[in-house]
């Protein structure tokens, strides 16, 4: 079992029921995953402005992190409409498809945590998703911010779980306020 190494066994059981919960997601598809998208480097001039998409996404994870799911379905509402919003500059017929892709994905992704204040479960599952979609957008559109992608073991049923932040300090959406510092910066975005 994949632990941060401070809690029981016990614990981690209980940990892992709240965090990867089973759902049927056959009346939804969660966005793609890195295996199947194809994703260029974050490198080279920006080409749009993630900073309200990112502000949005950072207040979901601050959100989580305090447990507050009711505060992460308001902050997730306001992503659904920056995300709506959002238009690349410069970008490839390539780049397009699949920057629009991603949107189409990321949506989705946040309007599921918008419409499920009272299952903080079920946000954290879409959350997975759509830290996924939000990574992809940064390699393909860049950031003039210095962020780091944190990755938590123990989310997805311990399969484990990517999130984006703008502090190098660990505050994993994941755990909540059971396990806030599970979870270590995996790479550096700049």
């Amino acid at each position: 079992m994949a632990s941060c190494g401070n809690n029981s066994k016990s614990e981690n059981d209980s940990l892992q029921n709240e965090v990867g919960m089973e759902h049927d997601h056959s009346s939804h598809e969660l966005g793609a995953t890195e295996e199947n998208r194809n994703v260029s480097a974050n490198i080279g001039e920006m080409k749009g402005d993630l900073s309200v998409v990112l502000k949005d996404y950072f207040t979901i994870n601050e959100n989580l992190v305090e447990d507050d799911a009711s505060s992460a379905a308001e902050a997730s509402a306001k992503l659904v409409t920056s995300l709506k919003g959002f238009k690349g500059s410069k970008l490839s017929d390539d780049e397009q498809k699949e920057v629009n892709d991603i949107l189409e994905t990321a949506i989705e992704n946040a309007e599921h945590i918008s419409k499920n204040a009272g299952e903080i479960g079920h946000q954290r599952e879409h959350l997975i998703s759509l830290s996924t979609d939000i990574k992809d957008l940064i390699a393909i559109i860049g950031t003039s911010q210095k962020l780091y992608e944190d990755f938590c073991p123990m989310a997805n049923n311990n399969k484990g779980a990517i999130w984006i932040s703008n502090k190098e300090a660990i505050s994993n959406p994941y755990m909540g306020t059971k396990m806030p510092t599970c979870g270590k910066v995996q790479n550096v975005i700049n």
